[in-house]
Parts: structure tokens; C-alpha cells; sequence
């Protein structure tokens, strides 16, 4: 989460070129949106050892285990306009790659256009997880909401997270109102780790029309991104 902190400062400075992240987790971990509330957000109780730790976008609880590849999508869009320059574009622009990348696994994938807008108004105890909840520019796999995904914007820059899944989206106890439907299709990939990335960083070139490369952070900024990690606690302390 730091990391992807400092790609969002950075393309808020206009620097470093806009950033496919991909990433996983050493462990099973829950994210919670950024205007999310933690004891609504989870059933503390129910969370066992499971780290629970804040996003600096949107959206609603979610587990990331190693079923998904997790990405982050940051950049300046003022300058790189393939970002797209609304929230609804950039959304459909991503959206758009996870599709294809379903498609070069062997999923028909589509992109949901129902509007259907999240509240985290305070009318409930807690607040459904974010696979309960199907809004514009979502990918569907045979009508099962497949990547999560949430952004954060600025004037002129974006950072969007998301978590593509393999498999069927696995929950947990204590996030509430996950509903998986029974399909054939939602079958975990056996397609190598690596392969896995690459379909996904090919599939961001097709529909961007770029060419990806390689760009490790430095040292220096290795050192800023560490800084930043007090910013992210774990907020499970059981």
C-alpha cells in the first residue's frame, strides 16, 4: 500500500510515467476503502490473525489471497491521455484490459454498463464486502463480478487498485454479503504464475496501444516508500 502511495504522489508531481503494478500478498489480507469506517467495515470478531490494512482508494472491504493477481493502475492524466480523462473512461479503459486478458486465459469476460451506485452511508451496522455489489465498468464472468477494482483522483492523476481473480472470489467471515454464483466456468488456472503476468501486461498494451517496460524503483525512492509504510498499520490487533 505504500507503494502504491508514492506512484500516486509521484503522478500528482507529474513524474515517473504512468505505472501497471502487479503484485500479490505474502499472506492472506483484507483492504478496506479509503472513507471506509474499520469496525463497519469487517465483524472484528470473525477476523481471526487475517491483517486488515486501509487503501488510499474507494470502495469497500476485500480479500486478497492467492487466487487474484493484484494490480495498480497510476498516472498523470493530463499528460498520458490514454489514462482517460473521467472517471468513467479511465474505469472502461482498465476494465477494458481485464477483459482481454480474460479472453487470452479462455473466459468470456464482458463489462458490465448497469449503473448501480455503492453507498457507505450509515445505515447499517456493517457494510457488504466489495464483491456484493456489481457498478458501471465491472468485469462479469457468466454474471459473477470478477475484478474488484476502486480509484482515487486528483486534479490531474489517478491511481486505480484492483484484484483479478482466478478462481472463484473467496470470502471471509468476516466480510459480509459475498454471494458466488455456481458457475462451471470459475475454475482456477493452472497457466504459470509469470505467464499469468505477462497475458496481463500484453493485454494492457493491445487495448492502451503501448509497449510496456520494465521500470524498477530506485533506491531513493525504495527509501520514500518505506517512509510512508507507518501511514499503513494493521488495524487487526487480535
Amino acid at each position: 500500500m505504500a507503494a502504491d502511495a508514492w506512484l500516486f504522489e509521484c503522478a500528482n508531481k507529474g513524474g515517473r510515467e504512468p505505472v501497471l503494478r502487479l503484485y500479490a500478498w505474502d499472506r492472506p489480507s483484507i483492504t478496506i476503502g479509503y472513507h471506509q469506517e474499520f469496525a463497519r467495515s469487517v465483524i472484528e470478531d470473525k477476523l481471526g490473525s487475517t491483517p486488515v490494512v486501509r487503501r488510499i482508494t474507494g470502495g469497500r472491504a476485500l480479500l486478497h489471497d492467492a487466487g487474484e493477481l493484484t494490480y495498480s493502475v497510476s498516472g498523470n492524466f493530463i499528460l498520458n491521455h490514454e489514462l482517460g480523462t473521467s472517471l468513467r473512461d479511465s474505469y472502461h479503459h482498465i476494465a477494458s484490459a481485464i477483459v482481454a486478458f480474460y479472453r487470452l486465459i479462455g473466459w468470456s469476460a464482458e463489462i458490465n454498463h448497469r449503473d448501480n451506485p455503492v453507498s457507505l452511508g450509515k445505515g447499517s451496522s456493517v457494510q457488504k464486502g466489495c464483491f456484493a455489489a456489481v457498478s458501471h465498468s465491472e468485469v462479469l464472468i457468466d454474471g459473477q463480478k470478477m475484478a474488484a477494482s476502486s480509484q482515487r483522483r486528483a486534479k490531474s492523476s489517478l491511481i486505480q487498485h484492483g484484484a483479478i481473480k482466478l478462481g472463484k472470489p473467496a470470502n471471509h467471515p468476516a466480510i459480509v454479503g459475498l454471494e458466488v454464483r455456481d458457475t462451471s466456468q470459475l475454475l482456477a488456472t493452472n497457466i504459470d504464475s509469470d505467464e499469468l503476468k505477462q497475458k496481463v501486461i500484453s493485454a494492457f498494451e493491445s487495448v492502451f496501444g503501448i509497449t510496456l517496460k520494465e521500470l524498477p524503483f530506485s533506491d531513493a525512492e525504495i527509501n520514500k516508500i518505506q517512509s510512508l509504510q507507518s501511514d499503513f498499520v494493521n488495524f487487526n490487533k487480535g
